[in-house]
Order: C-alpha cells, then sequence, then structure tokens
C-alpha cells in the first residue's frame, strides 16, 4: 500500500469513527444519568475506543513506524470530528473554551475543549510525518528524551502526591506529562541543531523549541490539576533547558573539534 493511500484510508476511518463516536455520546447523554453504574460504562467506551484506534493502526502499517504513526493521525482526525459530532447534534461546545471531561482512565482529565483540539493537531501533524516517514531520526530522539522525562515525572508525581494534595493518580499524570513534554522538547532541539555551528541560530532555535515545548507542557499538566505557576514558569524552564544541552553539546564538539586540528 502506497503512503498516501495509507494516509487516505486512515483518515476516512478516523471521521467515520469520530463521528459515531459523537453519535453514542449523544445517546449516553440521555440514557446514562438514569444509572448509577453510567461512569463504569463509560470507562469501558473510552478502552473499547483506545483499542479499536490501536487495532487499526495496527493493521494500517506496515513497520512499527508507520503503525505509530497511523495511530497519532486517527486519533487526532477522530478527538476533531468527534466533538464536530457534539456541535452538530447537540450545539455543545458552546465554545473552544468550555470545559469538557476528556478521559476517566486511569484518573480525570478535564480541561477547555482547545486543549485536547490543539494536541489532537499536534498529533495529525506527527502522525502523517511518521506515516512518510520523514524526520525520524528526530522524532525519534525527541521521544527517547520525551520517554525518560514522562517515566521520570511518574515517579516523582507518586512520591510528591501528598505535598500536592492531590490524588496519586492525577499527581502523577500530571507531572509525567509535564516533563515528558519538556524533554521531548530537549531532545529535539539537540537533533534540529546538531548540524549548526553558528551560536546565534543555536541559540534561537533551541529557545523557540523550548518555549513552545514548555507551553504544551503547561497546558498539558493543565488537565490533571491546576498548577499555581504562571506559563512563562513552563515556557522559560523549557527554554533554559533546551539552550542549555544545545550549547553544552555546541562546546564539546567544538572542543573536539580544535584537538583534532
Amino acid at each position: 500500500m502506497k503512503k498516501h493511500q495509507a494516509i487516505l484510508n486512515s483518515a476516512v476511518f478516523a471521521v467515520a469513527f469520530g463521528y459515531l463516536e459523537a453519535v453514542v455520546v449523544v445517546y449516553l447523554r440521555t440514557i446514562l444519568t438514569r444509572r448509577p453504574d453510567w461512569q463504569t460504562i463509560e470507562i469501558s467506551r473510552e478502552a473499547a475506543t483506545i483499542i479499536m484506534l490501536a487495532a487499526f493502526a495496527i493493521a494500517s502499517g506496515k513497520n512499527t513506524v508507520q503503525r505509530t504513526g497511523a495511530f497519532l493521525l486517527s486519533f487526532g482526525i477522530w478527538d476533531i470530528v468527534y466533538y464536530l459530532g457534539l456541535k452538530i447534534w447537540l450545539n455543545w461546545p458552546d465554545s473552544l473554551a468550555t470545559t469538557d471531561i476528556l478521559f476517566y482512565i486511569p484518573c480525570v482529565w478535564s480541561s477547555p475543549v482547545y486543549i485536547p483540539v490543539l494536541f489532537s493537531g499536534l498529533m495529525i501533524l506527527l502522525g502523517v510525518l511518521l506515516m512518510i516517514e520523514y524526520g525520524i531520526d528526530h522524532i525519534r530522539q525527541s521521544a527517547r528524551w520525551g520517554l525518560y522525562g514522562c517515566l521520570s515525572g511518574l515517579l516523582g508525581g507518586m512520591l510528591m502526591a501528598p505535598l500536592l494534595h492531590l490524588p496519586m493518580t492525577a499527581a502523577a499524570m500530571g507531572l509525567a506529562f509535564w516533563c515528558g513534554l519538556i524533554t521531548a522538547g530537549m531532545g529535539l532541539a539537540l537533533a534540529m541543531t546538531g548540524g549548526l555551528k553558528k551560536i546565534l541560530p543555536l541559540i534561537l532555535l533551541s529557545a523557540a523549541i523550548g518555549a513552545l515545548s514548555g507551553f504544551l507542557a503547561h497546558l498539558a499538566r493543565s488537565m490533571f490539576y491546576l498548577s499555581a505557576s504562571a506559563p512563562a514558569v513552563s515556557i522559560g524552564l523549557a527554554a533554559l533547558f533546551c539552550l542549555l544541552v544545545a550549547i553544552v553539546r555546541h562546546a564539546r564538539r567544538s572542543r573536539l573539534n580544535g584537538c583534532e586540528n
């Protein structure tokens, strides 16, 4: 199967599935208020949705990279179409600033609608890049750093939960996303500045990548708990971290090149 055909198939499936999901939720909002076990039913629906998206992605790609891309692309389109379907049939959400409960697995995810829509757009972009296998080395390095940060955040969140006065799952998920996105930005900054020899472009690009990852990290953490810190704190820290790792590697390479000469 050609790459563009796989992308089209994933998009068509995701649109149909997103619309179906919206219609199901229209029915559920009418019926589940009468049942005391509505949350259990909702959790089972969410789990089934993720399994179906994953199963489609596994069947669509010829390797792990393309399968991951198909999952991200399908998930992003599905989520956006889901909200469009709810708007058509329920005239909801009222705006992108309307608060929605996104998931119940493994804890409650809640945020204004514009946050999942923004992340869905990024997932669509990343999914397409993976399916056409473009920029794979950069994406892999960013994902590797992000995974390390995510695991560290999970552990740190579990330890800090009592101090934050939060359920352990919420504290762990919030910090995992925050750390994971910031460290993913650091990995991407290293990958994208590797070939730069002049310090000014390196500084500007690293700071820009860090600022973006910090902004996304702040939004992701807000889905689990409200942060006492302003977005500028996450943006500033991420920009500083990305800048530091890029400059340190640049200095090491310059020193090695000087020794060789």
